[in-house]
């Protein structure tokens, strides 16, 4: 990029952004010691929720989503859960639950209890 090209920075129009650490711009750093997670309080409903949901629809969504299911409850349980882990396992649980609606909000529901508890 020339030097003259003008840095507009980060630009977020809605929706919800939780950040670790981040940097910006030519020679820029983030370091980050101590991140830490804390599982929300109603995650464990919402995950025993969706387990129901996925078995009680499993000819409607392919197989993996509950295989990504037990792979999120693992990354929750775990000592030190990856945040980058949870979201992109989120992320293809969205994906594969699409046909069916309740599926569809109790995904978002964790989703969101993740997010805003800092978890994703």
């Amino acid at each position: 990029m020339p030097e003259s090209s003008p840095n507009y920075g980060i630009q977020q129009s809605g929706g919800t952004m939780n950040v670790g650490n981040q940097a910006v711009g030519q020679n820029a750093r983030a370091v980050s010691h101590g991140l830490s997670f804390t599982a929300a309080p109603g995650n464990a409903e919402l995950m025993t929720q969706l387990v129901e949901l996925l078995e009680r629809h499993r000819a409607e969504v392919p197989e993996e989503a509950a295989e990504a299911a037990e792979e999120l409850q693992d990354e929750l349980d775990s000592p030190e859960p990856d945040r980058g882990v949870i979201a992109r396992i989120l992320e293809r649980l969205t994906n594969m639950v699409k046909p069916v609606a309740p599926l569809v909000e109790t995904v978002g529901e964790l989703t969101k209890a993740i997010e805003s508890f800092g978890g994703a």
